[in-house]
């Protein structure tokens, strides 16, 4: 059959078909966003836009995938133009138009997972008490439980790092760097109200981000964690498990919103996680920072058991260009002495 004889219908199928094949072929992706919904993408899974370097950068505009598929033997770009735009986005069933973005998530989401997560976000705003009721709730509960009874103690990273932003009107101490008094602890990422754990961070850089880099900097304290730790590890570079994937880069965990004031509606379900973690015999969790790509925080929720095991050893500031100048505060062994004895 010559061109000539190829109706415009058959061409139209023989674009479907050829499109489909040729996608698949480059791309190997299970999630297609369009510039209509790749926003509502990163609102369901903030982990994959601050993490994953491929997909802040990696976008295909519709009218270029005509050189980079075989169509040139088979219709005219003018053509291709014309029946693209009928193609509708997979994940919203808009129009395809302007630019794509292909990606292949790193594990398994199981269908209508984002439904599940506006379930989630519904009990954790009206009734977070009963969190537990949803079945994927219970189900990240039974996975930290069975991760805890094959997790070891052990010693963390050689040293972490805690933060206070500069004051010039402070000089700060060792016991600055300790957890707050129950009195003065608001709702956290990984605790309640009067709860008080510490946060760390493992590099001072990542301190630095998680104050929203000030421009003065931040003094750092650099601590040590005496006795080894039960570490719930949600980097998952210890233990692979799709539910510890799923809460890490979805919402659910990954949301760098805090809210306002008191309503911190994005913590509920990381304050659950601690608690599950607390539940099933974890001392401290391990998390990627949501504001700093690179970095990695640890939480010790049972602060209160291992407080006398926390040392603060020396005391630095760190600035915006990112140098560290080490600043001895006056009597800082003595201050050290009394702290850790308390």
């Amino acid at each position: 059959m010559s061109e000539d004889e190829i109706t415009l219908q058959e061409k139209l199928q023989l674009f479907h078909l050829v499109f489909s094949e040729e996608f698949d072929s480059i791309f190997s992706a299970d999630i297609i966003c369009c510039e209509n919904c790749v926003n509502e993408f990163i609102k369901y899974w903030p982990g994959v836009y601050i993490n994953d370097i491929d997909f802040q950068r990696y976008s295909v505009r519709i009218s270029s995938l005509y050189s980079m598929m075989r169509f040139s033997d088979l219709i005219s770009e003018e053509e291709f133009n014309k029946f693209s735009s009928e193609l509708v986005c997979p994940r919203c069933n808009h129009e395809l138009n302007g630019f794509i973005y292909p990606y292949n998530m790193p594990f398994d989401v199981p269908h209508g997972f984002e439904q599940l997560i506006e379930e989630i976000a519904k009990i954790a705003y009206e009734t977070p008490f009963l969190l537990l009721s949803h079945v994927f709730a219970l189900e990240v509960y039974q996975e930290i439980s069975k991760i805890s009874l094959i997790t070891e103690p052990k010693f963390s990273s050689d040293t972490v790092y805690r933060a206070r932003i500069i004051n010039d009107e402070t000089v700060y101490t060792a016991m600055d760097f300790l957890a707050p008094p129950k009195e003065k602890v608001g709702e956290g990422r990984y605790n309640h109200a009067g709860k008080q754990v510490l946060y760390l961070s493992e590099e001072p850089e990542t301190c630095f981000h998680e104050l929203r880099s000030p421009k003065k900097g931040v003094m750092i304290a650099k601590i040590k964690i005496k006795e080894p730790i039960k570490i719930l590890d949600l980097t998952m570079q210890s233990i692979e498990s799709n539910i510890i994937n799923l809460i890490r880069w979805s919402s659910l965990m990954s949301s760098p919103s805090e809210g306002e004031g008191w309503h911190k509606p994005h913590y509920v379900f990381t304050r659950f996680v601690a608690d599950c973690a607390k539940a099933t015999g974890f001392h401290a969790i391990r998390y990627p920072s949501v504001r700093f790509e690179e970095g990695m925080n640890l939480a010790i929720i049972n602060y209160e058991e291992y407080i006398r095991n926390i040392e603060v050893d020396e005391i630095f500031i760190f600035n915006e260009s990112n140098t560290k100048s080490e600043v001895l505060i006056q009597k800082l062994r003595e201050t050290l002495n009394s702290a850790n004895s308390q």
